[in-house]
């Protein structure tokens, strides 16, 4: 800004502390302005969680902006008639999860392609129990375990299993091993 006046104002000390002054309001008033603007993008909003989440009438589970993040544009997402293509790409919308939806006599199957934690798959399974009409059935298909799980248990615990009670079993604790958190 010193440069946009006359010479012989600016080795002048009021116009210097003058010009300091309104540079440094201007710079705050931009930040302000710049930070505003990306809270209206839900991928970078930080302090307008909350007052979506209240907008909403989502209940705040968790203080991680991700979580909260996937939860609130599941919800935007998943409103209208559920079509497959609906069903998808809001499921799909959150950081590591894939499923593919497929429908069959009055029950929509929902098969888990990918997913990084449990608490993607409780998040995505109660997105869908909010969005599916009460008159369909869910099934849900898991086809794969966590390494994390599959540490924890013991060889003496499955020694009397062949492989397919192993993959009945496994694909049976979907629903017992949700996260609480969602």
């Amino acid at each position: 800004m010193l440069k946009l006046i006359h010479k012989i104002y600016r080795a002048d000390k009021v116009t210097i502390d003058i010009i300091n002054a309104l540079t440094a309001k201007l710079t705050s008033s931009e930040n302000k302005i710049n930070d505003l603007y990306k809270q209206i993008f839900l991928n970078y909003a930080t302090w307008y969680l909350d007052l979506k989440e209240n907008e909403m009438a989502i209940t705040k589970r968790s203080d991680n902006i991700t979580e909260r993040r996937n939860i609130i544009k599941t919800r935007l997402l998943g409103v209208g008639t559920a079509t497959k293509a609906m069903l998808e790409g809001t499921v799909n919308s959150v950081d590591g999860i894939t499923i593919e939806v497929g429908f069959r006599d009055m029950t929509v199957l929902i098969t888990f392609i990918h997913a990084e934690t449990n608490k993607h798959i409780t998040l995505a399974v109660n997105t869908l129990k909010e969005i599916i009409p009460y008159h369909l059935d869910l099934f849900y298909t898991y086809d794969h375990i966590l390494w994390e799980e599959v540490k924890k248990v013991k060889w003496t615990d499955v020694k009397k299993y062949t492989w397919g009670n192993i993959n009945d079993s496994v694909k049976g604790t979907l629903e017992k091993g949700l996260s609480p958190e969602f």
